[in-house]
């Protein structure tokens, strides 16, 4: 059995006028017949109509006001199966200075900025938060469907231009879950671009504390094992990055500390020196993880029943238009 309902809109008040429009079109009706048998007296009936054919078309006229109402109103009952659901994803962006280095070409920063844009040309559907992190982390972007406009703010980050120092992977993992929940997508996935530094092991506590409330969380690599020095503008030109001794730092992927995140997280590591890594973790992970979760759920929304009112409604205007009142 079919169980009905309405799901009310929120501007339901409005649809009180519908009656009292009735009730003056009843009203200015029953002042022009009055009016009519005043001028015509006993032929009023042959100019003016037949009350009998006068009050089917009454009637119909109401009906149609009742179920147009009636339609939107919603109403609903059953369940269909919902649209193909995307994922949920907060993308979490290392802007420390180690992404400066340049072992990926043209730049780690840069090469992550161009995975986002390219999930963006692919991803339908799907909604991405921003979140960038060095010592601290920050949410750039809230969870939004306009990719683009993510992909647009990737590209203008910049290495260690705002940030705290060093490198907290697990704040970065605990502000990605907290708006995921906050969006209503407890079940969505966080992706960490970075080249892994995970000092004292934060990371891979916070992935574990993600996997708990439902989430997974899924590392992409950016470098090399060999590393790189790390390029800064100085003196009006371009030096290398020395650190408290004066020495020049070489940055290299810690491999071993991305995993370990990946596996707390229950997800998988990437490598991001093949291009489109992004868009294939999606495609491969990230997408069908999603809709599993929604077909566990159970993907099915409910049925809209409003065409049936609406079309009664139609087919009763249309045997209105064919009553004549009067003959000619």
């Amino acid at each position: 059995m079919i169980a009905l309902g309405f799901a009310v809109p929120p501007w339901w008040p409005v649809l009180v006028l519908v009656p009292l429009v009735g009730w003056a079109l009843w009203r200015r009706q029953r002042a022009c017949r009055r009016q009519g048998r005043r001028l015509l007296g006993r032929g009023a009936p042959e100019f003016a109509g037949r009350s009998g054919w006068r009050r089917l078309r009454l009637g119909l006229a109401i009906a149609f006001g009742a179920l147009v109402t009636v339609s939107l109103l919603r109403p609903v009952g059953g369940l269909e199966r919902g649209e193909p659901v995307g994922a949920d994803v907060a993308l979490c962006v290392d802007v420390s200075w180690s992404m400066a280095a340049q072992d990926l070409a043209p730049g780690r920063l840069q090469r992550a900025a161009a995975e986002i844009a390219a999930l963006a040309e692919r991803a339908r559907g799907t909604r991405v938060a921003l979140v960038v992190f060095a010592g601290e982390a920050r949410l750039l972007v809230p969870l939004t469907t306009d990719v683009a406009a993510v992909a647009v703010m990737a590209a203008q980050l910049v290495p260690g231009a705002e940030l705290r120092g060093g490198t907290d992977l697990g704040a970065a993992i605990d502000l990605a879950s907290a708006a995921l929940q906050r969006s209503g997508a407890g079940h969505g996935s966080i992706v960490l671009m970075t080249d892994g530094e995970d000092f004292g092991g934060a990371g891979r506590v916070a992935a574990g504390r993600a996997r708990a409330a439902g989430q997974r969380v899924d590392c992409i690599g950016f470098g090399t094992a060999t590393g790189s020095k790390i390029a800064v503008e100085a003196d009006g030109g371009q030096g290398f990055l020395r650190d408290a001794r004066g020495e020049e730092v070489i940055s290299a992927l810690d491999l071993g500390a991305l995993r370990a995140v990946a596996a707390a997280g229950g997800g998988v590591y990437a490598s991001a020196e093949a291009a489109g890594a992004l868009a294939a973790l999606h495609d491969g992970r990230l997408l069908p993880r999603a809709r599993a979760a929604a077909g566990a759920r159970g993907d099915r929304v409910l049925a809209q029943r409003y065409q049936w009112p609406l079309l009664a409604a139609v087919l009763l205007w249309m045997l209105r238009l064919v009553i004549r009142e009067r003959a000619r």
